[in-house]
């Protein structure tokens, strides 16, 4: 990032009026400075979106028609990961941030706050998103993007399409139909476990989705966990295989582009993930939002909301930084932004927290019709964690990650000591591949998707 420093300043030695061309030019010096950082706002934007760039290109454009001479800074991945680990830079002047750390910042002093009459169109924003930031009739960020965990199948899966419980999908789906990272055909679920805050969301969504209480109770460790909300989470893992819930897929959203090549029966990810499935694939999507367990409840969405750092109204950038933030969360910006330039043509499929963009996405883009109707059915929560959320991450996700994956029910592929050519020749090779993995469960093939040779099916998988 490029920061924007003082200029030199010094005077002349040379005349006898020197004393006042020093503090001529002093003055100058300091006047110019100011105006130099002025004309400058530092953005962190949300970065895990499927096209960050178009983000980028899209503000500076829409920002140069209001403000020419103000020129956007934008912090890069290293600089900004939307809050997940990091605080916001002292340099930032506007940053978006994962809403389950609204408490957080707020607590922390990170959040200005907003009068209803600085928020544009404050009418127009989904219910969940514009209450979860509002507190004692303050506004402490904007809304700007939304999420769910979704289940994704085809249209024809009458039995997928009835099933509207989690023991319903279970029973759909089955358990342990498949051992690799890529399902071998249509069958089993796909889903992203590997994250320890992936897994600990996921935990307290179960949780929720059986209790509905909120705020979410936070376990201090692993005795006070939910055991019925942890075999919630622990089901989907054996729906899936251990590698494809545990393992990095190819880019962000690679179970989708499997599911578009034919692999998997369901999906569970979020709405962006169609970013990347093909038209044909589209086409025959369905989606709701994931059950979690066999209650029904107001389900948690996510947001991803635009905080105006106080650090900036330390620096004397209020006015404008109240002012992109209103940009950004502007409708039409977020049009511009959301549509085609992706993979296949597609839009980014992001979920929008405005009722108008929702509108005018669906005249192009049908699904967005789908989207919106998903979530005013809903009547959605806002997912949110108290001020203590970045220490309980840090000290829980771990241990909440090892315990769903201590569950598991199904078994493991490993690849086999040598290539195994029959079936009278699996036993003796499996059982030493098996080994030191729990023993040889009697599976074995040559024809596992992305692995390349003989594997051997053992009954332990490694908690790493």
């Amino acid at each position: 990032m490029t920061r924007i420093g003082h200029r030199s300043r010094g005077g002349s030695r040379r005349r006898p009026r020197g004393l006042l061309t020093f503090f001529f030019v002093f003055a100058v010096s300091v006047l110019t400075s100011s105006a130099v950082r002025a004309e400058n706002l530092v953005v962190g934007l949300y970065p895990y979106v499927p096209a960050i760039q178009q983000f980028q290109d899209v503000l500076k454009a829409e920002w140069a028609k209001v403000e020419p001479t103000v020129a956007l800074t934008f912090l890069t991945e290293d600089e900004w990961d939307g809050g997940y680990d990091m605080d916001p830079p002292n340099e930032v002047d506007v940053f978006v941030f994962d809403g389950m750390f609204f408490d957080y910042f707020k607590a922390k002093g990170y959040l200005e706050a907003l009068t209803a009459s600085e928020v544009q169109d404050l009418g127009d924003f989904v219910p969940y998103a514009i209450e979860g930031v509002k507190v004692a009739n303050r506004y402490y960020s904007i809304p700007l993007l939304g999420c769910a965990n979704i289940l994704f199948y085809q249209k024809t899966d009458a039995q997928l399409a009835a099933a509207t419980t989690l023991s319903a999908v279970n029973a759909a789906l089955n358990q342990c139909t498949y051992t690799s990272q890529i399902p071998p055909d249509r069958r089993g679920l796909m889903v992203d476990l590997k994250g320890g805050t992936t897994n600990a969301t996921f935990y307290l969504d179960a949780a929720h989705a059986i209790d509905g209480i909120f705020p979410l109770p936070l376990p201090a460790d692993q005795s006070q966990i939910d055991r019925q909300a942890m075999d919630n989470v622990r089901s989907l893992l054996s729906m899936a295989s251990y590698y494809n819930a545990t393992e990095e897929a190819p880019g962000e959203y690679g179970r989708a582009v499997w599911m578009s090549e034919g692999y998997g029966r369901a999906l569970v990810g979020f709405t962006e993930a169609m970013s990347q499935m093909t038209p044909a694939m589209l086409d025959t999507i369905a989606f709701r939002v994931a059950p979690l367990s066999d209650v029904s409840k107001p389900p948690l969405f996510y947001a991803d909301v635009i905080g105006i750092n106080t650090k900036a109204v330390q620096r004397g950038k209020r006015a404008l930084s109240v002012k992109l933030a209103n940009l950004m969360a502007a409708s039409d910006t977020v049009v511009r932004i959301f549509s085609a330039g992706g993979k296949h043509g597609n839009p980014q499929y992001l979920m929008a927290t405005r009722p108008t963009a929702f509108g005018a996405l669906g005249k192009t883009f049908p699904i967005y019709k789908d989207m919106y109707k998903l979530l005013t059915t809903s009547k959605p929560v806002m997912f949110k964690l108290n001020d203590t959320a970045r220490s309980w991450l840090t000290s829980m996700k771990d241990t909440i990650r090892n315990d769903v994956r201590a569950g598991y029910a199904c078994a493991c592929d490993q690849p086999a000591s040598q290539s195994i050519p029959d079936n009278a020749a699996a036993p003796p090779i499996c059982q030493r591949t098996c080994a030191a993995h729990g023993g040889w469960n009697g599976q074995w093939s040559n024809d596992i998707p992305g692995t390349g040779g003989s594997v051997c099916g053992c009954n332990a998988c490694p908690i790493q």
